[in-house]
């Protein structure tokens, strides 16, 4: 059979130069790819933001003044009603003033995740202190300075709330207080004090709670007891009045300031010779430095030097505690009760610096003006804190009332 080969079979050309130069561009191609992998930065994670509010009134509505930000409101009064301003010429609607208005809005949010990691600092034991601290701040910023600006502070006559309380455990302090104790040596004691501490005078900020600034105060009361076992006669009845003048900040409290205080016998006593009458008075300058690591702790220290005394009294009395009570809650019932713990130490001179300690616990209900209602228990240990018998021993317990206004 006759085969025709019409389309010779042409020998096939070998090119080894085209096929070694396409080889080479495969091979960097996959090597660049793989170089890119294994050394490029990672994808920056970005915060699940709510979507940009949709619709031009939004927009159009140039005193809207709120951060969304996570599920949250964050209202700042500092910044100007009238913050997004569109593009001149822009149409609404238009990819321009869109465009503009995104970036108005994660601004704002930026701006709210700011304030919020500004405003939130870790203090003691992991409790959160609300102040107006930044990474990055001096020691004097963050401790020291007042979070409020000094330029914003106000003269303000009988301000609300008191920017230097009350010592919550200590027994000389001026407010309303019913403790009745035991003691084995002396049996049932009734101590009563009747007074309180007000502010006269403010320069600083207009908060109830924590105010900052300068302050005048006034302090007065009638510490007195009854002998529940003689027929709850008056055994004796200490006097005190004084002005301090403060300073605060947010976290620390600067007190100075004058004080008398004197010491009566109670009649029944003097009738019947019960007890010789001490000579106690005290006419002197105090220091009080107090510290707020947390808004419900404080830890305090003040020394108190008299400059004329009385026959029986030193010069030098010094006096430090711890207290945990939490602040006014907003968010919860006024009924609700919340625990609170404090300890309080007092060393006198004319005692070569011994003297008593004081420790208290129950229950405490706060008013919006930072008024404090405590209920508890009481355990007393150390000299009389009765200045006619503070020469005299007593350990006991008991239970108390205490308010300050």
């Amino acid at each position: 059979m006759l085969k025709l080969n019409v389309f010779p079979r042409l020998p096939r050309r070998r090119r080894p130069v085209a096929t070694a130069r396409s080889l080479a561009v495969v091979g960097a191609f996959l090597a660049s790819t793989a170089f890119s992998a294994a050394f490029a930065s990672p994808r920056p994670e970005t915060d699940d933001f709510d979507d940009v509010p949709s619709g031009a009134e939004y927009y159009d509505n140039a005193s809207y003044n709120e951060t969304f930000y996570e599920d949250e409101i964050y209202v700042d009064d500092s910044v100007p009603e009238a913050t997004f301003v569109p593009p001149v010429g822009a149409a609404v609607g238009s990819d321009a003033f869109l465009d503009a208005a995104t970036v108005d809005v994660f601004a704002r949010r930026e701006k709210a995740r700011a304030e919020k990691e500004r405003k939130e600092s870790t203090g003691l034991f992991g409790y959160p202190v609300e102040t107006a601290a930044k990474d990055g701040d001096a020691f004097r910023e963050r401790w020291i300075d007042p979070d409020s600006d000094s330029r914003t502070w106000t003269p303000q006559i009988l301000p609300q709330g008191l920017m230097y309380p009350s010592y919550l455990a200590g027994r000389k302090e001026p407010r309303l207080q019913s403790v009745i104790t035991y003691d084995d040596d002396y049996g049932t004691l009734w101590d009563i004090t009747l007074g309180g501490r007000a502010p006269i005078f403010r320069y600083g900020t207009t908060d109830a709670v924590d105010p900052e600034g300068w302050e005048l105060e006034l302090e007065g009361a009638a510490l007195l007891r009854l002998d529940w076992e003689r027929n709850r006669n008056l055994a004796a009845t200490d006097y005190r009045a004084g002005v301090p003048l403060v300073y605060g900040t947010k976290r620390w409290r600067f007190k100075t300031g004058y004080y008398h205080v004197s010491s009566h016998l109670g009649d029944n006593y003097l009738m019947d010779k019960f007890r010789p009458r001490v000579h106690y008075s005290r006419d002197a300058i105090l220091f009080g430095l107090a510290f707020k690591p947390t808004e419900a702790v404080r830890i305090y220290a003040e020394a108190d030097l008299a400059f004329h005394t009385g026959e029986t009294t030193d010069p030098m009395e010094l006096q430090f505690g711890f207290e945990y009570a939490p602040p006014f809650n907003p968010n919860i019932s006024n009924w609700t009760a919340l625990p609170f713990l404090a300890t309080h130490a007092h060393l006198y001179e004319e005692r070569d610096f011994g003297g008593y300690f004081c420790a208290q616990t129950g229950l405490q209900w706060r008013s919006a003006s930072n008024s404090l209602l405590r209920l508890g228990f009481e355990y007393f240990n150390g000299g009389d804190d009765l200045y006619q018998f503070h020469r005299n021993h007593q350990c006991k317990y008991g239970v108390g009332l205490w308010y300050d206004f």
